[in-house]
């Protein structure tokens, strides 16, 4: 199994979810309320966190009474999820979500995915992967940055006195993996791959999945200091997607 590239930079990414995950205008704060609410309820629900990082995710839902497998290529996250965890009800295991080797057939009732398949190479074989471990009417549920408004070279350009802030999009339809030019940040240092959003639905359609409920969640109106914020109440950032197996 190869290196991850959040391995390099596992440090920086704990502490960036740790200051992050709470502060109610972040994008992974708004991707993971958003994804919580679409999947509802899952006490009782075998699940997996795909891409769980260091488990923020897999953590709340235990919480709420799910018995969570979480599944992610960086053994240094994993290994700082195991440290967070106290609960009986997670289980980290290091694997490939692009095949998922070390999970049974039809073992989960649910899988998530919160802001991860961007990281994925392979996305048909992460689906199909996801297709196989799930059981018949189990949901996929997952995160990513919207790929019409977070494409590569977007550029979030300021409001005057009478304007909105707005983004400026130059590129969308060529896929593949792109850095931001803010190299302080997580996409600046791991990269994305870009996809269209025809990619994203045709390709799960193509896997068998039943597309169920889509969102696309904005900032409620607001006194925001950050451009990125005050673009959110007007544009989303995010796409979650549910979809179920037949």
């Amino acid at each position: 199994m190869s290196q991850s590239t959040y391995d390099t930079i596992s440090d920086f990414y704990v502490d960036f979810v740790a200051q992050n995950v709470n502060q109610p205008d972040s994008t992974l704060s708004i991707a993971t309320r958003t994804l919580l609410s679409v999947v509802g309820p899952v006490e009782h629900k075998i699940v997996c966190d795909l891409g769980c990082g260091e488990g923020h995710l897999a953590r709340l839902m235990a919480k709420q009474g799910a018995q969570v497998t979480g599944i992610d290529i960086s053994a240094k996250l994993l290994a700082r999820g195991c440290a967070q965890n106290a609960s009986e009800q997670i289980i980290f295991v290091q694997d490939d979500a692009q095949t998922l080797a070390s999970c049974d057939a039809q073992m989960f009732d649910l899988v998530v995915s919160n802001l991860a398949l961007m990281d994925i190479p392979d996305l048909q074989a992460t689906y199909a992967a996801v297709y196989r471990v799930l059981r018949p009417k189990g949901r996929f549920v997952f995160s990513i940055t919207h790929p019409c408004f977070q494409s590569p070279h977007m550029v979030v350009e300021p409001g005057t006195d009478n304007s909105r802030v707005a983004c400026r999009i130059s590129q969308y339809v060529e896929e593949g993996i792109w850095y931001s030019a803010n190299q302080a940040g997580v996409r600046g240092q791991v990269g994305a791959h870009h996809r269209i959003l025809t990619t994203y639905v045709n390709s799960l359609i193509k896997s068998g999945f039943t597309l169920e409920q889509i969102e696309e969640p904005t900032l409620p109106v607001g006194d925001y200091d950050s451009p990125h914020s005050q673009l959110q109440m007007h544009v989303p950032s995010l796409l979650v997607v549910s979809a179920y197996r037949e």
